[in-house]
């Protein structure tokens, strides 16, 4: 069964670091046949370093506890435009590293993609709300606290 891609929100995104790991963004669905085509090709690339295992997605528990994720606030996404390095955003935020490497990897390319085409040229916090809320992305409202 073939996805249609037609919603730039559906391409699977590979994230290369500069230490030379790759991730990807999130959990990819295949079908059997993708997902066997898939082993193989990790197989074929790496021989003698791979193992298959059926798991339990991680976002949803983790030894034997949920695990709620923190919402970004606004002023969260803000700080990902700007020029602060990861590890420095991430002590700042008290997040991972790696989740600033993946939320500025997907949020920062997308926010700058849908500024130029609704004819923005600066950004600000009301931009950043307007644009999470027409995604339909579900943030920390401190305004409300």
């Amino acid at each position: 069964m073939q996805r249609n891609l037609k919603n730039r929100d559906d391409i699977m995104k590979i994230l290369i670091h500069k230490s030379g790991y790759i991730d990807l963004e999130a959990p990819i669905q295949m079908t059997e046949e993708q997902q066997e085509k898939f082993r193989e090709f990790f197989k074929k690339m790496f021989p003698d370093n791979i193992e298959i295992c059926q798991r339990e997605e991680m976002t949803k528990k983790f030894r034997a506890r949920e695990v709620h994720q923190k919402k970004w606030t606004i002023d969260e996404y803000a700080l990902l435009l700007t020029p602060h390095t990861n590890a420095d955003l991430a002590t700042k935020m008290n997040r991972t590293e790696m989740g600033i490497i993946m939320r500025r990897g997907d949020f920062v390319f997308n926010f700058y993609a849908w500024m130029q085409k609704k004819g923005y040229l600066k950004y600000s916090k009301a931009l950043i709300k307007e644009y999470v809320e027409e995604k339909g992305i579900e943030y920390e409202d401190t305004d409300r606290r």
